[in-house]
């Protein structure tokens, strides 16, 4: 049974890293969220290792810097992890040379900064509409040799033929957002989990996942920060089928937070070590 905690406060002296989401978190629908802002700021304060671990794509780490720092939190790029970084880093390890980006900026931009070359599906934003004449027109390049997918509004079914024909001449398909939904405000708006989905049913592959419920994202930073010891490690959500499905899948201890994407209703059929309505108060 989930132990229902106050605050962050009240296990602070149980661990040394805690591991935050941040849609839901610490900001939500474009809002910050003071209680989140200041349950990070009172860990960094009292010396813990806190790190940022978001499955939204759409940024980089360098963005998220920017955003963190700007309501002055005080942190380190090399503490944040965002799915796009994390994806550049599986890619760069496995010697993947171009992906086919389909979603947007932030996965090119960690690609690049890799050394990874990209087609970018913004290439074909105004494509439409695909007869078969046009499907059968489509050519990809021979030197792609995967394929990301994430969160991209722009997403379109021309995209869908060409990561589709990617896929099928051999492309490794990797997704870097499994996130069905973003909450905003009141109501839930459709993320790249949607398109991971859609490109899964069309070519009969499942992708590979490497942001979170996956425990590459934790061996990542487990490795990059040398992390010995993961019941020293906590990590702070507000999906359950994301960040706590990570904490099971990991073997690490979870907050659930209802700041997000579960109410506190919710909250009460959720396996996970704690449930916090407030990180700080």
């Amino acid at each position: 049974m989930s132990i229902k905690i106050k605050s962050v406060t009240d296990i602070i002296d149980k661990y040394d890293h805690f591991v935050f989401d941040m849609d839901g978190v610490i900001w939500t629908g474009g809002q910050f969220i003071e209680s989140g802002v200041q349950g990070v700021k009172h860990l960094i304060e009292k010396g813990k290792s806190v790190y940022f671990l978001t499955n939204n794509s759409t940024k980089s780490r360098q963005s998220y810097f920017e955003i963190l720092t700007g309501i002055d939190i005080k942190t380190d790029l090399n503490h944040i992890y965002s799915s796009s970084y994390l994806t550049a880093v599986y890619l760069k390890m496995n010697n993947y040379k171009k992906a086919f980006n389909l979603g947007v900026i932030g996965i090119t931009e960690e690609l690049s900064a890799q050394g990874i070359k990209t087609k970018d599906s913004d290439e074909f934003k105004d494509n439409q509409y695909v007869t078969y004449d046009i499907f059968n027109s489509i050519q990809p390049d021979e030197d792609i040799d995967c394929v990301v997918s994430g969160h991209n509004p722009q997403f379109n079914y021309y995209m869908l033929c060409y990561a589709s024909l990617c896929i099928q001449k051999g492309c490794k398909f990797v997704a870097a957002n499994p996130d069905s939904f973003i909450k905003v405000q009141n109501r839930l708006m459709p993320a790249g989990g949607c398109i991971q989905a859609i490109l899964e049913r069309a070519t009969g592959q499942k992708s590979l996942l490497v942001g979170k419920p996956s425990p590459t994202a934790l061996e990542i930073i487990m490795k990059q920060n040398n992390i010995q010891d993961k019941s020293k490690i906590v990590m702070i959500g507000d999906n359950p089928e994301t960040d706590i499905e990570f904490g099971w899948n990991c073997g690490i201890d979870t907050i659930l937070v209802t700041t997000g994407v579960t109410n506190q209703e919710q909250a009460e059929h959720v396996k996970t070590t704690y449930v916090c309505d407030h990180l700080y108060i």
